[in-house]
């Protein structure tokens, strides 16, 4: 996969750059081929942003696509495409039914049971770190213009444990081999980073910053940043680790690493 690009901006001594976004490739979960079911069936169990591709087979042939209608009792839940394609938007159960157009027979249903991805351990903040969160949650909840972009208030994010941790080896990384860059000296980019640390995730963007002295400046200089700016307001992103590394002249370096799982 390519190198994630950034954007570098220089403001005299304080230097900031911005990961843009990446969100995961789809990976499509085989689904059962399912002949008329019968009730009781054991449900299909998806977690939330998972996608599962159905098929139906009637008298040992796979029935195509251009014969069935696929409807879904809860589309919030878990939502079908014509193809027969569901996709697990958010905890809960529904069920997935496939029609025989001509006839209006039901072939099959499937019971899908989604859940939600278990609770993130929080990040343990200091005093500059916890103001980092407390600066970017408010700038959320205030919404922001982007560039040209107006973003309305988003939901706060929540500091997770492990992307806090790629968070901070990353900004120690930086300030221990003098270099900035969203890419390791050992090659890693933030996908590497994040997974080494063990998070799953769906997508994921990163800003970080150096020479700022303190929590309102850079979160300011963020803001103040385009790029910077729209990760922090993405309405997509649920999680947020933060990192603060100091070198011995005293220069401090700065990493958001923003998720969702």
């Amino acid at each position: 996969m390519r190198p994630l690009p950034f954007i570098v901006l220089s403001l005299s001594v304080l230097t900031l750059a911005a990961c843009a976004p990446r969100t995961a490739q789809t990976t499509v979960i085989p689904g059962p081929i399912l002949e008329p079911v019968q009730a009781g069936a054991r449900p299909v169990r998806l977690g939330v942003g998972q996608d599962m591709q159905l098929e139906v087979s009637l008298n040992g042939r796979r029935v195509p696509p251009s014969e069935l209608n696929w409807t879904s009792s809860d589309p919030r839940v878990v939502s079908v495409s014509g193809g027969g394609l569901a996709r697990a938007a958010t905890a809960g159960q529904a069920s997935v039914r496939a029609t025989q157009t001509e006839s209006g027979r039901i072939l099959a249903e499937f019971l899908m049971q989604v859940t939600a991805p278990p609770p993130a351990t929080p990040q343990r903040l200091d005093a500059l770190t916890g103001q980092v969160l407390e600066l970017t949650n408010a700038a959320r909840a205030r919404g922001q213009k982007c560039g040209a972009q107006n973003f309305p208030p988003a939901p706060p994010l929540n500091s997770e444990a492990r992307l806090g941790a790629a968070a901070q080896a990353h900004a120690a990384d930086m300030a221990a081999r003098n270099y900035f860059s969203h890419v390791a000296q050992d090659g890693r980019v933030l996908k590497a980073r994040v997974e080494a640390a063990g998070y799953g995730w769906r997508a994921i963007a990163e800003n970080i910053a150096a020479g700022q002295t303190s929590a309102q400046e850079v979160v300011t200089g963020w803001l103040n940043s385009e790029g910077h700016c729209r990760n922090l307001m993405n309405a997509e992103y649920r999680e947020l680790g933060i990192g603060l590394a100091q070198n011995t002249g005293g220069k401090r370096y700065w990493v958001q690493d923003f998720g969702t799982r």
